[in-house]
């Protein structure tokens, strides 16, 4: 077993997993195709890799007398591995209910509206986010609904693009929805 590329990979994969955690604070989304990943669960998942292969490159550098790290090496990346742990988790507590839609059509340079709802008891909440070129969404807007509507699972939204600057109008009907409109803008 090769210990000095287990233990880089180790680090690469933490090091990602801190990149990652650090795109989640900026609410960003990353969407391939018509599938939404959210940075947190990217980073639980590097995480994971990344604790499996710090416990298998320690137990084969004792079985074969290799000297561990220094102590504030290992230190540090207990450090980053708790931080990406806890930004981990409140990612996942704050992502929990939630529902995230590519919506059609796309804007004449490519660009997509993605949403994500969010309903708890009697209140709701949506943000609208701009994909661009790679796939990363940027936050653009956000509202607020009564009764946890969400409107754009119920469909009753509209989204038109002039050129590459896009309007979602979102209907509240019933329920109302505060602000209805919400500028996208791709350029």
């Amino acid at each position: 077993m090769n210990i000095p590329v287990l233990q880089r990979l180790e680090a690469v994969c933490l090091a990602i997993a801190s990149v990652a955690a650090m795109a989640q604070l900026g609410s960003l989304l990353w969407v391939v195709g018509e599938t939404v990943l959210t940075f947190w669960a990217l980073s639980g998942i590097l995480l994971a890799t990344s604790v499996t292969l710090r416990l298998v490159s320690s137990r084969a550098a004792r079985g074969a007398g290799v000297p561990p790290f220094p102590l504030h090496v290992r230190l540090m990346r207990s450090t980053v591995a708790a931080v990406v742990c806890v930004l981990f988790l409140v990612g996942a507590f704050s992502d929990m209910g939630a529902s995230y839609r590519v919506l059609d059509p796309p804007a004449a340079n490519g660009c997509r509206a993605v949403v994500r709802e969010v309903s708890f008891l009697f209140a709701g909440r949506g943000d609208v986010y701009a994909m661009r070129f790679g796939g990363i969404g940027l936050h653009k807007s956000s509202w607020t609904t009564d009764d946890g509507y969400e409107p754009v699972a119920h469909g009753s939204y509209t989204l038109d693009w002039d050129g590459n600057e896009g309007v979602l109008d979102l209907i509240g009907g019933i329920d109302p929805v505060w602000p209805t409109v919400h500028a996208i803008s791709c350029s």
